[in-house]
């Protein structure tokens, strides 16, 4: 009996030091040697859609919180502005500054949080986890500075991250972080009250007859895009969107006002920039010789 214990005993510690050894090397045997690793700055081109959507929605967060992000145009503001081609080729060169930017502190504020505890970033090709996680991806996409450390993740109190990119929208990460039970229902994720910050905002009234038409509160409003940090800078924000309205909407002046605001600050775009971003990322083909 003494000897069958110690069998298993030895047995148990074997399995631990391989499993530990495994996990040493396997990082290494996946890398693809034959091509050179792809650094942030080039998985960031071509910029994420989602990307450019938080400049759209977080203006003044944005611009403060990534390097050289005022530069970078978004379709609104090329369509108002048409700007000249040196225009349009700078704006493509500060939207992949900003990216890169983004994505590298995404992934390292991702790791300090140790999301990786709870969620996976490895689809094994067992056990049908394809049909539940999406298709097992190859070594070649993981051969990105992105994946360096490999984060496989422990366990899978959350669901898998790998192909995570596009599979929600940006509004609904923001609610995520602010209350991961308001968008799943159940869950154990803490809220991540860090990654926001108040300040003050444009708000506007709904149109008087719409409220009346359907029967809703001729009090409610909405923000306009832009969260700033003192009421004086908001006014002035204010002051700007009225400044700016076609002689048509001069009425639509008087349902403008300043209100207390929250969004996410520069740690909470960069998260979920990265959270974005995984999986949608596809090696460059070779071309032939």
């Amino acid at each position: 009996m003494d000897r069958f214990k110690n069998v298993l005993l030895f047995a148990g510690f074997g399995c631990f030091l391989f499993s530990v050894l495994l996990s040493a090397l396997y990082p290494w045997m996946i890398t693809d040697a034959r091509r050179a690793e792809a650094t942030i700055r080039e998985v960031a081109s071509p910029v994420s859609p989602d990307f450019k959507l938080l400049k759209d929605a977080y203006p003044v967060e944005f611009v403060a919180a990534f390097r050289n992000a005022e530069r970078a145009l978004t379709d609104r503001e090329i369509a108002l502005g048409k700007p000249d081609a040196a225009a349009r080729a700078a704006s493509d060169e500060a939207w992949v500054d900003a990216y890169t930017d983004a994505l590298r502190r995404g992934r390292n504020q991702y790791i300090s949080e140790a999301c990786w505890h709870c969620h996976s970033q490895f689809v094994r090709p067992v056990a049908n986890e394809s049909v539940r996680f999406g298709k097992v991806r190859r070594p070649e996409h993981d051969n990105n500075a992105l994946q360096r450390p490999v984060l496989w993740g422990t366990r899978r109190v959350g669901p898998d991250l790998t192909h995570e990119g596009g599979r929600h929208s940006n509004d609904w990460h923001v609610a995520h972080f602010a209350n991961p039970r308001s968008v799943t229902p159940g869950s154990v994720m803490p809220t991540y009250k860090w990654f926001f910050r108040t300040g003050f905002v444009v708000a506007r009234t709904i149109d008087p007859e719409v409220a009346e038409r359907e029967g809703l509160d001729p009090k409610r409003a909405y923000n306009l895009p832009g969260l700033y940090g003192t009421k004086q800078e908001a006014e002035a924000a204010l002051e700007r969107v009225k400044s700016k309205l076609p002689s048509a909407l001069e009425a639509e002046a008087d349902r403008l006002f300043i209100r207390e605001g929250r969004g996410p600050n520069a740690t909470g775009l960069s998260v979920i920039a990265y959270l974005q971003w995984l999986g949608t990322w596809e090696p460059k083909a070779e071309t032939a010789q």
